[in-house]
Protein backbone atom coordinates (compact mmCIF):
# COMPACT_ATOMS: atom_id res chain seq x y z
CA UNK A 1 0.00 0.00 0.00
CA UNK A 2 1.49 3.74 -1.05
CA UNK A 3 2.82 5.68 1.82
CA UNK A 4 -0.05 8.55 1.24
CA UNK A 5 -2.47 6.00 1.33
CA UNK A 6 -1.24 4.72 5.33
CA UNK A 7 -1.03 8.00 6.55
CA UNK A 8 -4.32 8.75 5.16
CA UNK A 9 -5.45 5.76 6.64
CA UNK A 10 -3.47 6.09 9.95
CA UNK A 11 -5.15 9.96 10.31
CA UNK A 12 -8.89 8.44 9.63
CA UNK A 13 -8.32 5.96 12.17
CA UNK A 14 -7.26 8.53 14.99
CA UNK A 15 -9.99 10.72 13.78
CA UNK A 16 -13.03 8.25 13.91
CA UNK A 17 -11.80 7.10 17.56
CA UNK A 18 -10.70 10.50 19.07
CA UNK A 19 -13.21 12.86 17.54
CA UNK A 20 -16.85 11.38 18.63
CA UNK A 21 -14.99 11.36 22.65
CA UNK A 22 -14.12 15.09 21.99
CA UNK A 23 -17.57 16.63 20.91
CA UNK A 24 -19.75 14.08 22.90
CA UNK A 25 -18.29 15.22 25.63
CA UNK A 26 -19.34 18.86 25.58
CA UNK A 27 -22.73 17.87 24.56
CA UNK A 28 -25.08 18.67 27.66
CA UNK A 29 -27.92 16.78 26.56
CA UNK A 30 -25.51 13.21 26.65
CA UNK A 31 -24.58 14.86 30.07
CA UNK A 32 -27.63 15.45 32.05
CA UNK A 33 -29.04 11.86 30.73
CA UNK A 34 -25.67 10.05 31.87
CA UNK A 35 -25.96 12.10 35.21
CA UNK A 36 -29.50 10.63 35.67
CA UNK A 37 -28.54 7.22 35.07
CA UNK A 38 -25.79 7.03 37.07
CA UNK A 39 -27.71 8.22 40.18
CA UNK A 40 -26.35 11.93 40.35
CA UNK A 41 -29.39 13.14 39.33
CA UNK A 42 -31.93 10.49 38.84
CA UNK A 43 -32.53 7.64 41.04
CA UNK A 44 -34.24 7.09 44.44
CA UNK A 45 -31.57 9.04 46.36
CA UNK A 46 -30.50 11.64 43.98
CA UNK A 47 -26.64 12.89 45.16
CA UNK A 48 -26.98 16.49 43.45
CA UNK A 49 -30.01 18.45 42.19
CA UNK A 50 -29.98 18.91 38.85
CA UNK A 51 -29.40 22.80 38.30
CA UNK A 52 -25.97 21.86 40.84
CA UNK A 53 -25.21 19.25 38.92
CA UNK A 54 -25.07 20.75 35.36
CA UNK A 55 -23.51 23.81 36.89
CA UNK A 56 -20.56 22.09 38.39
CA UNK A 57 -20.02 19.77 34.92
CA UNK A 58 -20.27 23.05 32.91
CA UNK A 59 -17.61 24.63 34.76
CA UNK A 60 -15.22 20.97 34.55
CA UNK A 61 -15.45 20.71 31.03
CA UNK A 62 -15.03 24.46 30.39
CA UNK A 63 -11.82 24.04 32.49
CA UNK A 64 -10.74 20.86 30.67
CA UNK A 65 -11.51 22.78 27.43
CA UNK A 66 -10.84 26.41 27.39
CA UNK A 67 -8.48 26.14 30.62
CA UNK A 68 -11.04 28.51 32.52
CA UNK A 69 -10.27 28.53 36.27
CA UNK A 70 -13.00 26.30 38.53
CA UNK A 71 -15.20 27.95 41.15
CA UNK A 72 -13.07 28.89 44.32
CA UNK A 73 -16.34 27.49 46.54
CA UNK A 74 -14.62 24.71 48.16
CA UNK A 75 -16.04 21.96 46.41
CA UNK A 76 -12.83 20.43 45.55
CA UNK A 77 -10.09 19.07 47.50
CA UNK A 78 -6.75 20.19 47.04
CA UNK A 79 -6.07 16.43 45.99
CA UNK A 80 -8.96 16.83 43.49
CA UNK A 81 -7.69 19.42 41.89
CA UNK A 82 -4.09 18.23 41.40
CA UNK A 83 -6.01 15.53 39.76
CA UNK A 84 -8.31 17.23 37.95
CA UNK A 85 -4.81 19.65 36.75
CA UNK A 86 -3.23 16.13 35.51
CA UNK A 87 -7.00 15.46 33.59
CA UNK A 88 -7.02 19.06 31.86
CA UNK A 89 -3.24 17.88 30.41
CA UNK A 90 -4.76 14.75 28.70
CA UNK A 91 -7.98 16.41 27.13
CA UNK A 92 -6.25 19.41 25.97
CA UNK A 93 -4.07 16.69 24.39
CA UNK A 94 -7.27 14.88 22.71
CA UNK A 95 -8.72 17.68 21.78
CA UNK A 96 -5.47 18.79 19.44
CA UNK A 97 -4.94 15.39 18.27
CA UNK A 98 -8.42 14.87 17.46
CA UNK A 99 -8.75 17.96 15.69
CA UNK A 100 -5.33 17.80 13.74
CA UNK A 101 -6.09 14.04 12.52
CA UNK A 102 -9.36 15.65 10.89
CA UNK A 103 -7.53 18.30 9.26
CA UNK A 104 -4.60 15.86 7.80
CA UNK A 105 -7.22 13.28 6.98
CA UNK A 106 -9.27 16.05 4.78
CA UNK A 107 -6.03 17.17 3.03
CA UNK A 108 -4.51 14.19 2.45
CA UNK A 109 -8.14 12.99 0.79
CA UNK A 110 -8.27 16.01 -0.93
CA UNK A 111 -4.47 15.36 -2.33
CA UNK A 112 -4.98 11.73 -3.27
CA UNK A 113 -7.92 12.95 -5.30
CA UNK A 114 -6.24 15.46 -6.95
CA UNK A 115 -3.76 12.74 -7.84
CA UNK A 116 -6.29 9.92 -9.83
CA UNK A 117 -6.15 7.74 -6.58
CA UNK A 118 -9.15 5.74 -5.40
CA UNK A 119 -9.69 7.26 -1.91
CA UNK A 120 -12.21 4.55 -0.79
CA UNK A 121 -8.84 2.45 -0.06
CA UNK A 122 -8.03 4.52 2.85
CA UNK A 123 -11.88 4.28 4.07
CA UNK A 124 -11.75 0.66 3.76
CA UNK A 125 -9.15 0.46 5.54
CA UNK A 126 -9.48 2.96 8.49
CA UNK A 127 -13.20 1.66 8.60
CA UNK A 128 -11.97 -1.83 9.16
CA UNK A 129 -9.13 -0.60 11.15
CA UNK A 130 -11.29 1.22 13.97
CA UNK A 131 -13.83 -1.68 13.89
CA UNK A 132 -11.11 -4.21 14.94
CA UNK A 133 -10.15 -2.00 17.72
CA UNK A 134 -13.37 -1.06 18.82
CA UNK A 135 -14.17 -5.29 18.88
CA UNK A 136 -11.04 -5.45 20.77
CA UNK A 137 -11.38 -2.85 23.41
CA UNK A 138 -15.35 -4.24 23.64
CA UNK A 139 -14.28 -7.99 24.00
CA UNK A 140 -11.47 -6.98 26.30
CA UNK A 141 -14.44 -4.73 28.64
CA UNK A 142 -16.02 -8.31 29.09
CA UNK A 143 -14.08 -10.50 29.26
CA UNK A 144 -12.11 -9.14 32.11
CA UNK A 145 -14.09 -6.15 33.01
CA UNK A 146 -14.63 -2.22 33.02
CA UNK A 147 -13.22 -1.92 36.25
CA UNK A 148 -9.77 -3.40 35.24
CA UNK A 149 -9.56 -1.07 32.07
CA UNK A 150 -10.35 1.74 34.07
CA UNK A 151 -7.34 0.97 36.57
CA UNK A 152 -4.98 -0.06 33.94
CA UNK A 153 -5.46 2.96 31.82
CA UNK A 154 -5.28 5.16 35.13
CA UNK A 155 -2.07 4.02 36.07
CA UNK A 156 -0.56 4.48 32.51
CA UNK A 157 -2.13 7.89 31.79
CA UNK A 158 -1.04 9.00 35.25
CA UNK A 159 2.57 9.47 37.06
CA UNK A 160 0.89 10.23 40.35
CA UNK A 161 -1.68 8.09 42.57
CA UNK A 162 -3.99 11.22 42.74
CA UNK A 163 -6.75 9.64 40.92
CA UNK A 164 -7.34 7.60 44.16
CA UNK A 165 -9.96 9.61 45.48
CA UNK A 166 -12.32 8.86 48.39
CA UNK A 167 -15.72 7.93 47.79
CA UNK A 168 -17.02 10.95 49.55
CA UNK A 169 -15.19 13.62 47.32
CA UNK A 170 -17.12 15.89 45.55
CA UNK A 171 -15.58 14.48 41.88
CA UNK A 172 -16.41 10.80 42.78
CA UNK A 173 -19.69 11.71 43.70
CA UNK A 174 -20.17 13.69 40.76
CA UNK A 175 -19.17 10.33 38.48
CA UNK A 176 -19.09 7.40 39.64
CA UNK A 177 -17.26 4.61 38.07
CA UNK A 178 -20.66 3.81 36.01
CA UNK A 179 -20.41 7.10 34.40
CA UNK A 180 -17.49 6.93 32.71
CA UNK A 181 -18.30 2.85 32.20
CA UNK A 182 -21.40 4.61 30.47
CA UNK A 183 -19.63 6.88 28.46
CA UNK A 184 -17.40 4.47 27.00
CA UNK A 185 -18.97 2.33 25.48
CA UNK A 186 -21.36 5.82 23.95
CA UNK A 187 -18.27 6.50 22.24
CA UNK A 188 -17.29 3.11 21.48
CA UNK A 189 -20.57 3.13 19.88
CA UNK A 190 -19.86 6.22 17.94
CA UNK A 191 -16.62 5.12 16.39
CA UNK A 192 -18.55 2.16 15.80
CA UNK A 193 -20.70 3.86 13.70
CA UNK A 194 -18.59 5.98 11.93
CA UNK A 195 -16.48 3.05 11.06
CA UNK A 196 -19.05 1.22 9.54
CA UNK A 197 -20.18 4.52 7.64
CA UNK A 198 -16.41 4.57 6.20
CA UNK A 199 -17.02 1.20 4.92
CA UNK A 200 -19.98 0.97 3.27
CA UNK A 201 -18.32 4.06 1.82
CA UNK A 202 -15.88 2.51 0.48
CA UNK A 203 -17.88 -0.09 -1.71
CA UNK A 204 -19.74 2.83 -3.53
CA UNK A 205 -18.22 2.51 -7.65
CA UNK A 206 -15.36 5.08 -8.43
CA UNK A 207 -13.83 5.11 -11.87
CA UNK A 208 -10.74 6.05 -10.03
CA UNK A 209 -8.17 3.60 -9.64
CA UNK A 210 -4.37 3.77 -7.88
Amino acid sequence: MPAPIILATATAVVAVLLTPFSLLVNFMPLQRLLLSMVGTTGGAVPRFDVAEAVRRVTDLLKYLALRRPLPNDGFYSPLELAHMGDVQAIFQGVYLTAFVSCLLTVVLVVLLRRNGRDVRRVARAAGITVLALVAALGTASVTIGFDALFITFHELAFANNFWLLPEDSGLIRLFPENYFMSYFFVTLGASLIAAIFLTILSRRRRTLRL
